[in-house]
């Protein structure tokens, strides 16, 4: 039998890598979401990489996207920014992510898989217009002076950072579809609540960056390789977010919590690598211990 240290390492694929990463990108900006459930397997597979590094390197390149996203947001259109909203929802994340490595530890996993996929796709179904539109749960519109508002946003970013860490997806695809849902104004303005998550996440994404440099999970040498490209995407992510037509986005997103409702339901639990292990305690709780989906 081969020892599996012995086994042939896959070859690096630089041009898809790149390519992917892009690609990502894009998405990211144009959707308001991070990419790191794309972009860790991409480098896991293409650079390649063990998971621990494949992560680390991933929050160092969606921290660059995500910021330049938002630089070109302020530029482009600054009145989609709700600001107090995205700070509200910063603080709920960084409060829940450990609150989802606890039930990691005491729960049956699988359970809150099947939860949560099922969640997924009732949202999905409601953002194809496929359920009649119920009364927003919130109100209208977010005002900061509403204790209502206030409650929300931090309970939104509180079971982003729970879910983050319990099924490794990244804050956006909760935050956008809960602040289309919460509000009325914003269900047919997928614009700003794409704006707001995409600002929400660079404040976590930069700390997240900055705890696993510290364990030395992030592979600095492939960072300039990468943003060139995909910095040019993101931006352009940024500006077709107002070409394309809102209604398409929504049903693109919706499309994607459907596909993220399927991985996270049929994804096996994956066996354990010796370099991979030891979890990182960030605020998105983008890293997971041995056996815990990939982000």
């Amino acid at each position: 039998m081969i020892d599996p240290q012995q086994r042939a390492v896959p070859r690096p694929r630089p041009a898809l890598m790149i390519g992917g990463a892009a690609l990502i990108s894009f998405a990211s900006t144009l959707l308001g979401i991070g990419g790191g459930a794309f972009m860790v397997p991409l480098l896991a597979a293409w650079a390649p990489m063990r998971l621990k590094k494949a992560v680390g390197t991933s929050l160092a390149v969606i921290t660059a996207v995500v910021t330049v996203g938002m630089v070109v947001q302020v530029i482009r259109a600054p009145g989609d920014i709700l600001w107090g909203e995205a700070g509200l929802l910063v603080c709920g994340a960084f409060a829940g992510a450990p609150v989802g490595r606890w039930l990691l530890r005491i729960l049956p996993r699988q359970m809150f898989r099947y939860v949560f996929a099922v969640f997924l796709v009732v949202v999905a179904i409601r953002m194809f217009g496929l359920v009649p539109a119920a009364t927003a749960i919130v109100g209208d519109y977010p005002h900061l002076s509403e204790w209502r508002t206030i409650a929300f946003a931090l309970m939104t970013g509180f079971v982003a950072g729970v879910t983050s860490t319990l099924f490794g997806i990244g804050g956006g695809m909760v935050i956008v579809p809960a602040l289309m849902v919460g509000y009325a104004e914003l269900s047919d303005n997928f614009a700003i609540a794409r704006a707001t998550s995409l600002c929400a996440i660079v404040p976590i994404s930069a700390w997240s960056t900055f705890l696993h440099w510290r364990r030395d999970n992030v592979r600095a040498a492939l960072i300039p390789k990468l943003l060139p490209l995909a910095v040019v995407f993101a931006v352009t992510g940024v500006f077709a977010a107002y070409w394309i037509s809102a209604d398409f986005l929504t049903l693109l997103f919706g499309g994607l919590l459907l596909m993220m409702s399927i991985r996270i339901a049929t994804q096996r639990v994956r066996a354990y690598v010796p370099g991979d292990d030891e979890p990182i305690a960030t605020p998105t709780a983008t890293l997971k211990p041995p056996g815990a989906a990939d982000d």
